[in-house]
């Protein structure tokens, strides 16, 4: 949840202007109606409180940004309600509306805005239907009703243009971050590959000179041991120039994450990958997948790195809770050893958690059991995933 306090300056007079003017109109409606009016019935009334509950609604979103189809499904069922309602009693006598109209726009723009595909199509043909349906419905055909039906029929239509620009400038601000990423991360991996692992094949092919030089004197075992921390090191740096050469773009289906596993545990016998079934049924967002990528690379590298006795890993991928709305990612080897401490990680960890937290996702380590170490992340999956398809057939937002 967003609070008001951690609002740029700009976001938080918006929501003040937003909170005066809807304050403002209803106000005047709630006098025009209570007081000028005489004595108000009851269809005024209610379209007073409409009013209200709408403005409501629409200034929450503010504060519950995931909750935005929730409360714009719920204005417009009541606007849609109440209007069906007024048809069906009597009309009323006095045109009103404009508090409940302003917040029906801010919501369907919001929709258009934030919400999946599916979702904001259905709030902004919904949304249109309620606002330019309300004057003809409560307050009859006659040429008063009509003209404000048609002038709302365009207020909408603004609202549902201004909400596509703002969605249009997100998917181009974020298709510009993940184009400079993919550039530092190529950029990075040439340095790796270059100047780290070509000065590292260096050392160990004059480390592997010096130990045929020298023969089987008492520095032989040193020289094997410089050897072979250098040939590690080299792995280290090749498994990691091909981490940063993963693109993000490509990797959107599980195989991908199979395909990673299997790269990186070199054909090692230990690892076993558990994928559920319902992994088949989720279009998963790129960047959740690229992030799901680099944990169980990185769980695997430090298996290696810190655990190398471990003799079984698994590794684990499924989506938790009947809606699908999490996806948990689970790394257990059987190689812990005390003392290992929060820090056995290194920058790896700190990595991990950056990725994970930029997604709104947890990350848990540490022991597991009497003599296991566990990796365990989850990452929500309401803004990463595209779609759910049910057993049905059909789409499931």
């Amino acid at each position: 949840m967003t609070r008001t306090g951690d609002r740029p300056p700009l976001r938080r007079v918006w929501v003040i202007v937003e909170l005066l003017v809807l304050v403002g109109l209803n106000v005047e409606s709630g006098v025009h109606r209570l007081f000028l009016e005489g004595a108000p019935g009851a269809g005024g009334i209610a379209y007073l409180a409409v009013g209200t509950a709408a403005g409501v609604f629409a200034l929450a979103r503010h504060w519950f940004p995931e909750r935005i189809a929730t409360l714009a499904a719920s204005a417009i069922a009541l606007s849609l309600g109440t209007s069906l309602v007024g048809y069906l009693v009597a009309p009323a006598a006095t045109l009103s509306g404009d508090p409940e109209v302003l917040a029906l726009m801010l919501l369907v723009g919001a929709g258009c805005h934030r919400l999946p595909r599916r979702l904001a199509c259905g709030a902004v043909v919904l949304g249109g239907l309620a606002i330019a349906a309300a004057p003809v419905l409560r307050y009859g055909t006659g040429a008063n009703p009509i003209t404000v039906a048609v002038v709302w029929a365009v207020l909408w239509g603004c609202s549902v243009t201004v909400g596509l620009i703002l969605r249009d400038g997100d998917a181009r601000r974020d298709a510009a971050l993940v184009a400079a990423r993919n550039r530092e991360r190529l950029a990075l991996a040439r340095e790796l590959h270059d100047l780290v692992a070509h000065h590292i094949t260096g050392v160990v092919v004059r480390t592997q000179a010096a130990g045929l030089i020298l023969g089987e004197g008492p520095e032989h075992d040193l020289i094997q041991e410089i050897e072979h921390s250098g040939a590690e090191a080299l792995a280290a740096v090749r498994r990691l120039v091909m981490m940063l050469r993963l693109d993000q773009a490509t990797a959107v289906s599980m195989g991908g994450l199979t395909d990673a596993v299997e790269a990186a545990v070199d054909g090692d016998d230990a690892v076993s990958l558990r994928l559920e079934p319902r992994l088949e049924d989720l279009s998963i967002a790129p960047e959740t997948v690229s992030t799901v990528h680099r944990v169980v690379l990185e769980s695997l590298t430090n298996v290696r790195k810190h655990a190398p006795d471990a003799h079984h890993v698994v590794v684990t991928v499924r989506p938790v809770t009947a809606a699908a709305r999490r996806l948990m990612v689970e790394v257990i080897n059987d190689g812990h050893r005390r003392g290992r401490g929060r820090s056995a990680g290194g920058y790896g960890l700190l990595g991990m958690s950056e990725r994970i937290a930029a997604l709104d996702g947890t990350l848990i380590w540490g022991e597991h059991g009497e003599s296991s170490w566990r990796v365990l992340v989850e990452l929500p999956l309401p803004s990463g995933v595209v779609a759910t398809r049910s057993s049905e057939g059909g789409i499931e937002p």
